[in-house]
């Protein structure tokens, strides 16, 4: 199997690390201009070493060049800022090349029409967002919640709140010159944390939006051309039974904090995404249950689920594909207009 992977920063060499170990015997190439990204290791830490001769990369300088040296590709994993991927994708898609893109998608709907009349003509090609909280057993906890029968009746409103420092996501290098943090490359909040609009518009199938109120600013003197706080609310109604959705997102706080809550008729719900914990609260009583897993679990499942696709030559659904992407791209986009 030939893997190609496009952009070495923290996300694509995770990609690379979880790709060596389910394919070893695969060779790799990679998408690269430029020697400047250190070596990191699953904590996102710096470690002696060179990328290249780490994992047996071959370089190409252009996409290109695949074509130019007949370079049969399997599949691409797009780990490049958010404003290069819409190009780059357009690209493998037009090349008939299996892609698995980082969210969000894009950063604008500019070429997005033309990226999914392509995405509807090459029925065949197997394609997939980077929304590695669905392979979270605690997202396969809420999704029974509300596909299946919840245990604490209907809910009622449903809170999320995910605060993190900037600085703190990238340490290796000046928060200033990440994507996170420029206008230019498609950063801010919203975009950046698009598994909360993922989520929702994959949790709430059965419900519709009725109302939506939502706010997003630059606060403080970080040195960001995108908004670092969101906040929005949306009324929703199932059947005869409305529910409130609130998220809170910020890149100020410390330390990190992710967590969601719900309240139902019968009992209320407290997940802590920091810990792996949830507690429920119901006839008096408090349940504790402790998910037992590492962060890059759920990268690794996430990784193997679309390299089985691959292999099986079985297509990924409309709920998780890039034209599901692109249906959560304009939810965020329609967010970040309130942006002052």
């Amino acid at each position: 199997m030939n893997i190609l992977i496009i952009g070495l920063g923290s996300i694509g060499q995770r990609h690379l690390r979880n790709l060596k170990l389910i394919e070893p015997k695969a060779k790799f190439y990679a998408l690269r201009k430029k020697n400047t990204k250190p070596l990191l290791n699953n904590s996102g830490k710096v470690i002696k070493g060179e990328i290249k001769k780490k994992y047996s990369l071959n370089y190409i300088r252009n996409l290109d060049e695949i074509n130019i040296k007949k370079i049969n590709i399997d599949c691409a994993f797009v780990c490049t800022p958010n404003a290069l991927h819409i190009s780059q994708v357009t690209w493998l898609v037009k090349n008939n090349i299996n892609c698995f893109v980082e969210k969000p998608l894009s950063s604008s709907l500019r070429n997005i029409g033309k990226l999914e009349r392509l995405l509807k003509k090459k029925d065949k090609l197997i394609s997939m967002m980077g929304f590695q909280l669905r392979f979270n057993p605690i997202m396969h906890y809420l999704e029974n919640i509300f596909k299946k029968k919840s245990h604490i009746g209907n809910i009622l409103t449903f809170h999320v709140h995910h605060g993190e420092h900037i600085a703190d996501q990238q340490p290796y290098e000046n928060y200033a010159d990440t994507y996170s943090a420029r206008k230019d490359l498609g950063g801010g909040v919203i975009l950046n944390r698009s598994h909360e609009w993922d989520y929702m518009l994959n949790l709430f199938t059965d419900y519709k939006f009725i109302k939506k109120s939502f706010f997003s600013s630059k606060l403080s003197n970080l040195n960001m051309s995108v908004e670092n706080v969101f906040t929005g609310s949306f009324l929703l109604k199932k059947d005869h039974n409305k529910m409130l959705c609130t998220i809170n997102l910020n890149y100020l706080e410390r330390p990190k904090k992710w967590k969601i809550n719900l309240i139902g008729e019968k009992g209320s719900i407290e997940i802590c995404l920091n810990t792996n914990k949830i507690c429920v609260f119901k006839d008096k009583k408090k349940i504790i249950k402790k998910f037992k897993f590492q962060r890059n679990d759920i990268f690794l499942k996430e990784v193997k689920f679309f390299i089985s696709k691959i292999k099986s030559k079985k297509q990924i659904s409309n709920d998780l594909n890039l034209l599901h992407g692109i249906k959560v791209l304009k939810f965020a986009l329609e967010l970040k207009k309130n942006f002052k």
